[in-house]
């Protein structure tokens, strides 16, 4: 039993080193091709010196190898993005940083960019739709870290709202940034991308911050302005 237990661990770790390998290589190949060029089973297999039917076999096919690749490229991009919050920066600094971080990311990956905005067409949820949602339950969780550090829990009603925010944020973000990759905005440079964007998130949240009358400081540290909300809590409920 322990013997076969032990060949089912190693094939699983080959499988999963031999899934890498072919994620990988389509990766490469994504950005090496011309923009929006279709990911090939073969050109994957040839780059990763595999036959097409070990990459078929792994991935069942063209559409199963490009949901596996827009997941992977997106957890990446999701985990440069949101790197461990730095409680000492003030609003503006981290908004400023994670927006940054977004702009500078697309810029250096167009091909991986037009990839995840990529419909599969198997009608099911996009990798992208999956992400997006995943993100905004970070970025609501952010807003919870701060309160909570006053001692402040939301409602129920309050969460959904700062959610529904979350989700405006992640799309006003990602058409601004599309649009600014594929040439609309000719004049605007990237800083200067980061800043207005930046600038109007934070207008957002100071709104949605007031609208639960709490005065928020973006420019503070997030550990001062979260003690200040402390202060003078309002309509938001008390942890206590």
């Amino acid at each position: 039993m322990r013997e076969r237990d032990g060949r089912h661990a190693r094939w699983d770790d080959h499988r999963e080193l031999r899934r890498r390998q072919i994620v990988d290589a389509a990766i490469a190949v994504v950005e090496e091709a011309p923009p929006g060029a279709e990911l090939r089973l073969q050109d994957v297999a040839a780059r990763a010196g595999l036959v097409r039917t070990v990459v078929q076999r792994h991935f069942g096919g063209q559409v199963g190898l490009l949901r596996a690749v827009q997941a992977d490229v997106l957890e990446q991009a999701f985990a440069l993005i949101t790197e461990p919050l730095d409680l000492n920066a003030s609003l503006r600094q981290v908004t400023a940083q994670m927006v940054g971080t977004t702009i500078a990311w697309v810029d250096a990956h167009p091909r991986l960019h037009a990839l995840i905005e990529r419909e599969v067409g198997d009608g099911g949820p996009s990798e992208l739709s999956r992400a997006i949602a995943s993100y905004s339950l970070f970025l609501s969780g952010l807003v919870e870290q701060v309160a909570g550090l006053a001692g402040l829990r939301p409602t129920p009603l309050q969460a959904e709202e700062v959610r529904l925010l979350s989700v405006g944020i992640i799309g006003q973000v990602r058409v601004a940034v599309t649009g600014w990759r594929e040439g609309e905005y000719r004049e605007v440079s990237a800083a200067r991308l980061r800043d207005l964007l930046a600038s109007w998130i934070i207008a957002q949240i100071a709104l949605q911050a007031d609208r639960l009358g709490l005065h928020l400081d973006p420019e503070q540290p997030l550990v001062e302005a979260a003690t200040n909300l402390a202060d003078a809590p309002l309509t938001y409920v008390t942890g206590q």
